[in-house]
């Protein structure tokens, strides 16, 4: 189908268009394809190196943290200092009104003395025993009536020697206002009987000490810190417009997508997490910048290139299109250019090739004109010489001998066998004539029955055969007269040089894809060496027709040389004999190639 675009496919393209082309598409691509990999390459490696170094950022946020409670933690163990203030708390408490409030002026006193501290994130300081003792920067609504039995941070408190965090969301005593604090709590055991518990110290802070510390950590415009409780309640958010999307990533479990990177880590002495989420666009931005000046310039740089290369094919190309003219020239029919150039490259040679084979065309054809004559006169030869040896096949003596047989026939009153004798040499004869076409195999089949009974009445019941060829063969075309030589071999071999009674049996195998035809009698066979001698014959090994050479196996030659020049040397004949055991000829042919032929007939 005639293409209707207005430009050549590319098998018609000259080879100066294909190599500009494909030069180009080699260098562009390789540069599109060299960038593109080192740009995934170099943001891979900036993706981890960031994510890494956030997570060492948050990381040490955790750990500044961890510093910031551990100074907590100390405080509460702050009252072990004063020995004074220790037994204030160990000794009983008078049920008069003036000890009760000497006792608690010394206990405040001393709680008063803690808040100097100069760290404005601790707003109070408490001393639960039987009594409540506080000490605060801001109101608070705590009243010595509480029962503190009600608050599990104060069961845990008198259950552990361990610290107990509070955090917002479950402190109670909450001061006036907006302001959130957390809390830490820590028994408070006697000195001089480390098993008896006098009750817990309590030192509650807002998160302005915690914020001071995570302030210190840039997460850009785009991005973001946050700190989030057990209960995924938000103690710090640098940038409110992230806080849905962390909820609902901490809630899946899983990172964020969209162009931003998540880092976590946990604070465990509070059960904190920390999420860190930056922005890969601003993260990228400066290789992004770096990657399109690297892409601009590599492209031009190509452009370069193939500008240079165009000009570099051009000269190159120009004697090797002169090359191709000329043989243009020479496919019309003239044989009297010549390629003029004085070049030693390759180009150079193959130009001087190009003058060698005109001049050997040249040559040639007067040769040629000389052999054509030489040629056919060989081919009739040929042709004369595989007539002369079909018909030998049929041999003088064996016509001789059947017209014998027929006159003998008709004048012992055997007229009725004697024409059956005329009409089977009547169809050998005119199956000679058919020597170069194809016949169906029944029609084989017919000439041998034709062959054998002629040979069967001349020796006189010396002669048996059976045929048996499957009849859903008979339709497949094989060469005529393919089987003839082989059973004339068989009587000739078999039964002449025999005086007792021989017997030929035709039978047929079929393989996957091959048809086998064997040739059986019981003749006397031949030995080993006399076997091989005519195999190597029939192989053509050696020619059949030198000075010396006899003409056993001429049939069984000729044969088999029609078999491999029409269905392939894997195809052919194979003789098989003992001494006084006979001898058998098994013929191949391709069985699906001879189907197929059929089926086209």
């Amino acid at each position: 189908m005639k293409s209707f675009l207005p430009f050549k496919s590319y098998r018609e393209w000259s080879i100066k268009p294909k190599l500009i082309t494909i030069t180009s598409l080699l260098l562009l691509g390789s540069v599109f394809f060299e960038s593109y990999l080192s740009y995934i390459q170099y943001t891979r490696d900036f993706h981890e190196q960031s994510s890494n170094k956030v997570q060492q950022i948050i990381e040490q946020v955790s750990l500044n943290i961890d510093t910031y409670l551990d100074d907590l933690y100390r405080l509460t163990l702050f009252p072990y200092r004063n020995g004074s203030f220790m037994q204030s708390l160990e000794e009983p408490t008078d049920h008069t009104e003036l000890a009760q409030l000497e006792k608690r002026r010394r206990i405040e006193t001393f709680l008063d003395e803690m808040m100097i501290f100069p760290r404005e994130d601790i707003l109070r300081v408490s001393i639960v025993t039987d009594d409540i003792y506080s000490s605060a920067r801001l109101p608070t609504k705590l009243i010595p009536d509480e029962r503190m039995e009600d608050y599990d941070w104060y069961r845990q408190a008198l259950a552990s020697q361990q610290y107990v965090v509070v955090p917002a969301s479950k402190n109670e005593f909450n001061p006036s206002g907006n302001v959130q604090l957390f809390s830490v709590v820590k028994q408070l055991r006697s000195i001089t009987n480390t098993q008896k518990i006098l009750g817990i110290i309590k030192a509650d802070a807002n998160y302005k000490g915690i914020i001071d510390i995570v302030e210190r950590a840039k997460m850009g415009q785009n991005g973001g810190l946050f700190i989030l409780d057990a209960q995924n309640d938000f103690i710090y958010a640098s940038n409110d417009a992230f806080k849905d999307t962390v909820l609902a990533t901490v809630q899946m479990e899983g990172n964020m997508k969209g162009g931003y990177l998540l880092n976590t880590t946990v604070i465990p002495k509070m059960n904190w997490q920390i999420i860190a989420i930056n922005s890969v666009n601003e993260m990228n931005s400066e290789a992004i910048h770096t990657r399109n000046r690297t892409l601009f310039l590599s492209i031009a740089s190509a452009l370069l290139a193939i500008l240079v290369l165009i000009v570099f094919i051009r000269h190159f190309l120009k004697p090797l299109l002169a090359i191709v003219k000329l043989m243009k020239d020479v496919e019309m029919g003239r044989l009297d250019v010549s390629f003029l150039s004085n070049r030693r490259d390759e180009i150079g040679y193959l130009g001087a090739a190009f003058n060698r084979l005109v001049g050997r065309i040249n040559e040639m054809l007067r040769e040629n004109t000389v052999l054509v004559k030489e040629v056919y006169e060989s081919k009739l030869l040929q042709q004369e010489a595989q007539i002369n040896a079909l018909f030998s096949q049929i041999r003088p003596h064996f016509i001789f001998n059947t017209l014998n047989l027929i006159s003998l026939s008709m004048q012992s009153g055997k007229q009725e066998r004697a024409v059956d004798h005329i009409n089977a040499l009547s169809s050998l004869l005119r199956a000679m004539s058919q020597w170069d076409k194809e016949m169906p195999l029944q029609k084989e089949i017919e000439l041998l029955h034709a062959y054998l009974g002629i040979q069967s009445s001349r020796f006189e019941g010396r002669l048996d055969y059976s045929i048996t060829i499957h009849p859903e063969l008979y339709s497949l075309p094989i060469p005529a007269l393919l089987l003839q030589p082989i059973v004339e071999n068989a009587v000739l071999h078999g039964c002449e040089r025999k005086k007792g009674k021989t017997t030929i049996v035709v039978t047929s195998y079929k393989l996957t894809d091959s048809l086998l035809i064997e040739v059986k009698d019981d003749g006397s066979g031949m030995d080993a060496d006399t076997l091989s001698s005519l195999q190597q014959k029939v192989d053509g090994f050696y020619d059949t027709e030198s000075p010396g050479s006899n003409h056993t196996g001429i049939g069984l030659i000729n044969v088999n040389k029609r078999i491999k020049v029409k269905y392939g040397i894997e195809y052919g004949l194979r003789i098989a004999s003992l001494p006084q055991a006979g001898t058998t000829v098994t013929l191949s042919i391709p069985y699906l190639q001879m189907v197929k032929e059929a089926n086209d007939v």
